[in-house]
């Protein structure tokens, strides 16, 4: 599979190296040629797939392509790039920039910022809001909003990025909770997610990413407050 990747912070990284490890040929655009070269190398590391740093246009000539920047910043990229993906599945990853407190929940990101100079924040992959206004300013439905023509799926892992980007949580694989209307495009991000180590979960429709966000919000508020060092992740129970 061919996958674009938008972004090349904290959360570009994690999907970077899961999309690698499911054996995926990745184009990886970020606004730092030179941090998407130093991403691409080491998420490429040790895994059957391919990685390179590409520009924007190459990144969005797959049929599937990540968001991995701050939500407010995949709004301006959609309002400038949106013609070209018209009919491509575009998958959601985004987070917002604060937590309750008004803080930064990003405690170590290892890449800096993303590809607009804001953090992606990696303690989250899922913005709050669902398809109304998250902190970061622009809500799901805007994002939609901003290219109709494609197949819009959203991919939230109720972990950190550094989390995402090992695969397993205590030994167990990551849970990815993925949620569309289209059913074909869900199932392609729930077999790559599987091919990359997490374990993906049927979500529903895209009317669950609400719940979805709070779920993430919750698993970081308990994790702000147990300052996890190690980072964390929600995981349902049972495992398999």
């Amino acid at each position: 599979m061919r996958v674009g990747i938008i972004g090349a912070g904290a959360m570009g990284r994690a999907m970077a190296r899961r999309a690698a490890r499911a054996g995926s040929i990745v184009r990886l655009a970020d606004r730092s040629a030179g941090r998407a070269r130093l991403v691409a190398r080491e998420t490429m590391a040790g895994t059957p797939g391919v990685v390179e740093a590409s520009s924007i246009r190459a990144a969005l000539r797959p049929g599937l392509v990540i968001l991995a920047l701050d939500r407010s910043d995949s709004l301006e990229f959609l309002r400038r790039h949106g013609r070209l993906l018209a009919g491509k599945v575009l998958v959601e990853v985004t987070a917002p920039r604060t937590d309750a407190y008004g803080t930064d929940p990003c405690e170590a990101d290892p890449c800096g910022a993303d590809a607009y100079g804001t953090d992606p924040c990696a303690a989250g992959p899922c913005a709050a809001g669902g398809y109304g206004s998250g902190t970061s300013g622009a809500g799901m439905g805007d994002l939609m909003a901003a290219v109709p023509g494609a197949s819009w799926v959203r991919a939230c892992a109720a972990g950190d990025a550094e989390s995402i980007y090992r695969g397993l949580i205590d030994g167990h694989p990551v849970d990815i909770f993925v949620a569309a209307d289209d059913e074909s495009a869900k199932i392609r991000v729930i077999e790559l997610a599987n091919r990359s180590g997490l374990r993906a979960l049927d979500a529903g429709r895209l009317d669950r990413a609400r719940v979805l966000d709070e779920l993430t919000s919750l698993g970081r508020e308990i994790s702000h407050r147990l300052a996890a060092p190690e980072g964390w992740a929600i995981k349902l129970l049972p495992s398999w």
